[in-house]
């Protein structure tokens, strides 16, 4: 049995995208630990069931303060002498660089997942070149490294981040729970589904554009849109969403708190993100039995076969978005069987335990 740690940067992402791992930790009878900032009240009883250990560590996951940072890595070396753990398994991209630092410096074990790089990592300058540098430091200690996408993995060997590409493995994203998002009967109407935050590179603006050329031509489909506001860069305001919900184009579901039920109720879900992991509200969709249509873009092409269990379009292109959308929302029959297909595929090759299984196999676990 081993003592092991997990750490990430956004707290009720352990219950969301890990519980897998962390259950399957759990039962193979190691000691299992969770760390994130304490922001969320419900996460310690949702730890508690899972069998884990909650001990938080809190930061500053959105910005980059160099001062504060190094602090933090400081704060973060007591809380791994704290805990003792024989492994830190770190996730996104602060937790992957300083998780890396202060494990090396604590002579203990650790291997990073890479979620996604991020607009910090997509947009060359000064600021990417730092991180790259940063995360390249932290990589040689890592002994794996786990990507999503193949594109993550080649940019990152490319750039020299990973020096050492024996440590790398490839993960079928985080995987989707089979269990908790069951197929579901499709509604016989054309019901559009986009989950995200509201941010420019999740495609929110083209989303609401290519809903309003859809409503010109089939006004009778519904088309929701949930997420909550993200005061981040790159942040849609609501207002901007508000006009498109006045003008007749989308509903606007805010938080989406039961996103099963959600899903359930939709006919086919859309993503048109700019970059992603690998998206995990597209495979939640796939395992309930809906037909897909997102981005030619990374981390998402990785979820869709174009044609089989549904559309790939163009990044940054709302014209045809809509055109993809009015092709599915006038074929019953093809939503159906591209459905079908994407229950096949999420059981076949995006079942979180079997990512799990791979990923505890990599670090001798």
């Amino acid at each position: 049995m081993s003592r092991i740690l997990l750490f990430g940067s956004y707290a009720p992402s352990l219950v969301l995208f890990r519980a897998p791992l962390l259950k399957a930790l759990v039962a193979a009878g190691h000691e299992v630990i969770a760390s994130a900032p304490d922001e969320d009240p419900s996460i310690p009883d949702a730890m508690k069931a899972l069998g884990v250990d909650w001990q938080p560590i809190d930061f500053e996951r959105n910005r980059v303060q160099p001062i504060q940072d190094l602090l933090f890595v400081r704060r973060l070396r007591a809380h791994l002498r704290a805990i003792s753990p024989d492994r830190l398994i770190c996730y996104t991209i602060k937790p992957n660089i300083y998780g890396g630092w202060a494990a090396a410096a604590e002579d203990i074990p650790s291997a990073a997942m890479v979620t996604g790089l991020g607009t910090l990592f997509m947009n060359p300058g000064i600021k990417c070149t730092i991180a790259k540098r940063m995360l390249r430091r932290a990589c040689r200690h890592h002994d794996r490294v786990f990507f999503q996408n193949r594109d993550d993995r080649d940019d990152l060997v490319k750039a020299g981040v990973v020096e050492d590409i024996s440590k790398i493995v490839m993960t079928a994203g985080s995987g989707v729970d089979l269990r908790s998002f069951p197929q579901q009967s499709l509604p016989d109407r054309p019901v559009f589904l986009m989950l995200a935050r509201l941010l420019e590179s999740k495609g929110v603006r083209e989303y609401l554009e290519a809903a309003r050329v859809l409503k010109r031509r089939c006004p009778d489909v519904v088309i929701r849109l949930g997420g909550m506001e993200d005061p981040g860069s790159g942040g849609i305001p609501l207002s901007e969403i508000q006009a498109s919900v006045d003008a007749g184009d989308v509903e606007y579901l805010g938080h989406v708190g039961d996103v099963k039920k959600a899903l359930g109720e939709c006919s086919i879900y859309v993503l048109p993100s700019w970059h992603e992991g690998t998206p995990r509200s597209v495979l939640e969709a796939m395992s309930s039995g809906r037909p897909i249509i997102t981005t030619d873009a990374r981390g998402c092409r990785e979820t869709v076969e174009d044609g089989v269990n549904g559309l790939l379009v163009p990044l940054k292109d709302p014209a045809t978005l809509a055109e993809a959308m009015e092709f599915l929302a006038l074929d019953q029959s093809r939503r159906a069987t591209m459905g079908q297909a994407g229950r096949e595929m999420a059981k076949n090759r995006f079942d979180a335990d079997q990512v799990a299984s791979v990923m505890m196999q990599a670090l001798g676990l």
